[in-house]
């Protein structure tokens, strides 16, 4: 939807996805303006059945809509793109293939893509093992973006925090890998600061607050995409501490080439970001210079970041705003529409 919201600033965009035909509450959940249009294709979540239905209405819809471009992040309607000769075809990927997958988009590099992109450097670097048709394509290492605060952003009090103490926040899923018991080992050691965790399913929030009785952790839920940014925007310090292995719901580790939203949004936000010292990360995070960077689940190392912080707000506000820089001249949605577009 973001993504979808950057290109249409420049060009006529229809969205092809699948899910129920509700397209305002669409709009709404994600915070973005109706500068698109959205065919939705609504059918059983089967795996194998939905993706071949979804393949032939995508088809249709490329007849009937008569696009320039295809832009493309399911691997599955690769096939349908073989039938257009021409369409310029932008295909996205966020995970090395295997499998079938892996010999139809290496057989696509060569004979079919005019562009790909990839969300890291590391990503195209084990792309390259396994697809070694990549270099007879345009390869574009776009790594993701977030929005630019606003100045409701900026204004909006999401969370009362009823307390003068430096508040450190983590926002994001609670899966494994993702460091929340970094965080609760923080709260153990830090007690006068307070640690803010925000996301998770009710199941994954009850697992983790069972894991703790600090009365200076909080966890607060679930909360739609629009209001993410005034909620990053309320916390003094921000957390991202990814372990040495981070897994999605589907127990994907993807430590190695990720390049997690969650980045890109506390960026924008202008607050000091304290991070797991990952190589893939360190393509965007200078230790430092933009975050401070720390081995993940160190707790002396994390413990000692948080308190660099919190003494020294001179030193927050400049790492926080060479963030800010950083992001606004290369991570905005509309940085990387226009890199794909234009490289």
């Amino acid at each position: 939807m973001k993504m979808c919201n950057a290109l249409s600033s420049n060009n006529d965009v229809t969205l092809l996805t699948r899910g129920k035909k509700n397209s305002e509450s669409d709009f709404s959940y994600y915070g973005v303006n109706k500068t698109f249009k959205i065919k939705k294709f609504n059918f059983l979540n089967i795996r194998i059945l939905s993706s071949l239905f979804f393949s032939f209405f995508s088809f249709f819809q490329i007849i009937k809509i008569k696009p320039q471009i295809i832009f493309t992040r399911n691997r599955f309607s690769l096939l349908v793109c073989l039938l257009f000769k021409k369409n310029k075809i932008i295909f996205e990927d966020h995970s090395p293939p295997t499998g079938f997958y892996r010999y139809l988009i290496n057989y696509m590099l060569k004979k079919k893509l005019t562009k790909i992109v990839l969300i890291s450097n590391e990503l195209k670097k084990i792309y390259s093992k396994s697809c070694p048709n990549i270099d007879h394509c345009n390869v574009i290492v776009a790594h993701d973006g977030a929005d630019p605060m606003k100045i409701k952003d900026i204004e909006s009090q999401i969370i009362n925090f009823k307390n003068n103490k430096i508040n450190c926040g983590y926002i994001g899923h609670l899966y494994k890998g993702r460091g929340i018991n970094t965080i609760i080992n923080l709260s153990n050691e830090i007690r006068d600061i307070s640690f803010h965790i925000v996301g998770g399913n009710e199941s994954d929030i009850n697992y983790w607050k069972s894991k703790t009785k600090n009365n200076n952790i909080f966890f607060h839920g679930y909360f739609e995409n629009k209001f993410i940014p005034p909620l990053i925007n309320q916390f003094d310090i921000l957390l991202a501490p990814y372990q040495e292995k981070v897994f999605l719901q589907n127990n994907l580790n993807t430590v190695k080439w990720m390049s997690p939203l969650k980045i890109f949004e506390y960026m924008s936000s202008g607050k000091p970001i304290i991070s797991s010292n990952l190589l893939v990360l360190r393509e965007v995070l200078v230790n430092e210079k933009n975050a401070f960077l720390v081995e993940p689940g160190n707790i002396i190392e994390w413990s000692e970041a948080i308190h660099r912080l919190k003494k020294d707000k001179a030193l927050r506000l400049k790492i926080g705003n060479q963030a800010k820089r950083d992001f606004l001249s290369k991570y905005t949605w509309a940085k990387r529409a226009q890199l794909i577009i234009e490289s």
